[in-house]
């Protein structure tokens, strides 16, 4: 007999997301369709259409986002590059457009900005899974692979460095030891942010006033007059007193200055992806995929018979041994012998020691058979033929929507490792994924069915997340 554990998908959650645009009736329809030729990875159509969207909505980020992903799918990351990094021209805390941006510049070998762009995006969002991963990924290719990274054409990400002009610093330190009053101070502080002297990030502003400036910035303005601390230290204060409300500063740019501005930087961009490319072509870099989930499924296609039991499923349970028991202190004790198939070699992600704790899991439960409480052992081994239950690792389609099935009482464990739901390619799940599906069969194979309790290991479905997906 047979037990399937079912896959809750929610493809829906990327494919119906709203499109603003001046034709409003179409361009939903347009996104939908094109996501659906997405997701069965003709990305070429898919391109199309999203090119068509951004003719009406040219800086919509969910069309950039979805084009930006079916680029780097096909291969054309300097392309998928340039999308991400329009993103974050607008959106410049996305952290998908951060991700994006170290995956491309990971598969075009330059590590270190990939590795910038994943500590980026772990400052936004620390338990994201899937960039820890990247980031590990690419800190492992950096230390194997040393490189002289490509140097970055002047006025491209020059933002987070702010420079103050030497003849500011005696207006800090009049102020700081009282010789000028508090509205001086900020009225000259005023005069040099709006006129671009004094060069500050932006803020969001309170629009009420009538806070006093706090001793520490004052502090702060002796230490800078000083050379104590930083020119990015005093403009956090000045920050801090525009979060506030207590400077409120009003710098008009026009739409059209601030495109030229946009225009200017990607301008400085694509010249930056040129150079990579003309390095790695000349000195012959060695490239590793950022995301190992592509390796693996060359491995597992490669060799599909070796890790897909596909034939020994369709074997009745009945033909693998039983299990040993015996009562001691009037519980029953269960032994199960477990073969594990090995895994493809270059897995990123160790399951074998996820299968122990799945062994862990049901060993330390309450279970009881025959009226009798019971106690359930696992031991693994290296022949097959004595082995009550075989664990391999599946990649193949084994029903719609399905993660893993297992024979009940005995018998073949099959353990889904990832699938092609997530960015439109084979992406692995994680760790705790593959655990959760892991602990599912395994109760399976010692006679557990289905439940109804959404919170118990044993019910029917499972959402599943991603190793590498940007989109999960």
């Amino acid at each position: 007999m047979l037990v399937f554990l079912g896959l809750m998908l929610l493809l829906s959650s990327f494919i119906s997301v709203p499109v603003f645009a001046q034709t409003p009736d179409d361009a939903p329809i347009m996104f939908k369709e094109a996501n659906e030729y997405f997701v069965k990875g003709d990305y070429n159509q898919a391109i199309v259409i999203y090119d068509d969207i951004l003719e009406i909505a040219p800086n919509n980020i969910s069309t950039l986002k979805m084009k930006a992903i079916a680029l780097s799918n096909s291969g054309y990351h300097e392309k998928s590059l340039k999308e991400f990094f329009k993103i974050l021209q607008y959106r410049p805390d996305d952290t998908t457009a951060l991700a994006g941006m170290g995956v491309g510049f990971g598969n075009l070998g330059e590590y270190q900005e990939a590795k910038y762009y994943f500590a980026e995006a772990i400052k936004k969002k620390p338990d994201s899974v899937m960039i820890n991963n990247y980031k590990e990924f690419t800190d492992k290719v950096i230390a194997k692979y040393p490189y002289i990274a490509t140097e970055k054409p002047e006025g491209l990400g020059k933002k987070d460095i702010i420079k103050i002009p030497e003849w500011v610093k005696p207006i800090a330190k009049w102020w700081s030891e009282g010789q000028i009053e508090d509205s001086e101070f900020v009225s000259a502080l005023l005069f040099l942010i709006e006129n671009k002297i004094i060069q500050v990030p932006p803020v969001q502003t309170k629009l009420e006033t009538g806070e006093k400036i706090p001793e520490w910035i004052r502090n702060n303005a002796a230490w800078w007059a000083e050379n104590t601390i930083t020119d990015k230290d005093f403009v956090s204060g000045i920050q801090y007193m525009m979060e506030k409300g207590i400077i409120i500063v009003n710098i008009k740019k026009s739409q059209e200055e601030d495109q030229i501005e946009k225009n200017d930087e990607f301008y400085l961009f694509e010249k930056y992806l040129r150079s990579i490319s003309k390095n790695v072509s000349d000195e012959k870099r060695y490239i590793e995929d950022p995301n190992p989930s592509q390796e693996v499924i060359k491995k597992f296609l490669r060799d599909y018979i070796k890790w897909n039991f596909e034939e020994e499923v369709k074997t009745a349970s009945s033909n693998f041994p039983d299990p040993t028991y015996e009562l001691i202190d009037n519980v029953y004790v269960i032994r199960y012998k477990v073969f594990v198939n090995e895994q493809p070699t270059g897995l990123p992600l160790n399951h074998v020691s996820t299968l122990q704790n799945s062994f862990l899991f049901w060993e330390n439960q309450e279970l009881s058979t025959n009226g009798q409480k019971a106690k359930i052992v696992f031991e693994i081994t290296n022949q097959k033929q004595e082995a009550n239950v075989w664990v391999t690792w599946v990649v193949r389609d084994i029903g719609q929507g399905v993660l893993g099935h297992a024979h009940l009482g005995k018998g073949v464990v099959e353990v889904t490792l990832g699938d092609y739901n997530c960015d439109g390619i084979f992406q692995l799940y994680d760790v705790k994924t593959v655990e959760k599906i892991m602990t599912h069969e395994l109760g399976h194979s010692i006679g557990l069915e289905h439940v109804s309790d959404p919170d118990n290991i044993m019910y029917t479905s499972l959402k599943p997340n991603y190793a590498y997906c940007l989109l999960g």
